[in-house]
């Protein structure tokens, strides 16, 4: 009894009196630990032999066009979109001839204007064809990259050639220190051109302060209209001849304009030498209205003395 009192009052004093209830709090905590990691091992491998794995077939979707219309010099893109691609790849081949143009994002195709572009957050492998030309209209197809090679859709892509119109307008007659005035417009189906240049006689024609020469361009997109004016403050002599408008296409047209000088070499009605010509005609009139009572007196008085004589 005395030992075990001694043992007792020595665990006290060491303080390892509470080292029971501690030592087991933790050997349950482990215990219920294991056992959940334990039904959660068991539950997943249960799930996974429960249940059989399918692959995904990749599917071509049709929410995209299947005809496309573009202009020369556009780029064309059709729009192919594939869900459930997996490990497998997308390769743009054109039908007819068959040939392959680009397997993934690779070009295979030796014609660095074709290109594929993937847009991940809508399944698409699109095909892009900078400058486009009458050459690429035809049939084209997407496919996904399986043995059986019937997971396919077929597009059709069609070509107009670029039309452009050029029109020119103004006054062909200016007279010397008068204001010329040239207007220019050019319109197009599908963008409107870049500039318009102006030449006269061959020469290019700029805008210049000292010479009184302005050049003014605007362009509507909406309209895919281009305009360019051309204002001559006080024409001179050296500004006749033919005025040429060219598109940056080198579509052109022309105007030929004449300058007058009406001071040397053109009389205009209501000048000092357009009265003086106008006075002498009259006078010349008067005389000749004059004159003429005189000579019908004379004729008469010569046939009386015919008739006396006779």
């Amino acid at each position: 009894m005395d030992n075990y009192r001694f043992s007792r009052t020595f665990l006290s004093d060491s303080g390892c009196v509470s080292c029971p209830r501690r030592w087991g709090l933790r050997l349950w905590v482990t215990v219920l630990a294991v056992s959940m990691l334990f039904c959660q091992v068991a539950g997943f491998r249960r799930r996974i032999t429960d249940r059989t794995y399918v692959p995904l077939t990749p599917i071509i979707l049709n929410t995209t066009a299947s005809n496309y219309t573009y202009v020369t010099g556009e780029t064309a893109i059709l729009y192919c979109a594939v869900e459930n691609l997996g490990t497998k790849t997308v390769t743009w081949r054109r039908a007819n001839p068959s040939v392959i143009l680009t397997v993934g994002l690779y070009t295979y195709f030796g014609d660095s204007r074709f290109q594929t572009q993937n847009v991940l957050h809508k399944d698409q492998w699109n095909l892009h064809i900078r400058n486009v030309s009458l050459d690429d209209q035809g049939r084209y197809e997407c496919q996904v990259s399986t043995k059986a090679r019937d997971i396919r859709r077929s597009f059709y892509l069609n070509v107009k050639e670029h039309t452009s119109t050029i029109h020119i307008s103004g006054t062909t007659y200016v007279e010397k220190n008068q204001r010329l005035v040239l207007r220019c417009n050019a319109s197009s189906d599908s963008y409107p051109q870049d500039d318009l240049d102006w030449f006269m006689n061959g020469h290019k024609v700029e805008s210049s302060d000292t010479e009184g020469i302005t050049i003014t361009k605007s362009v509507a997109y909406r309209s895919q209209t281009i305009w360019s004016e051309l204002v001559i403050a006080h024409a001179r002599m050296q500004h006749a001849g033919t005025y040429i408008c060219r598109t940056s296409d080198k579509l052109v047209t022309n105007i030929k304009v004449n300058i007058l000088n009406a001071g040397k070499d053109n009389v205009k009605r209501g000048t000092e030498k357009s009265d003086k010509g106008l006075l002498f005609e009259d006078t010349k009139s008067q005389k000749e209205s004059y004159s003429s009572p005189l000579t019908g007196s004379w004729t008469l008085i010569f046939g009386i003395i015919f008739c006396v004589l006779s």
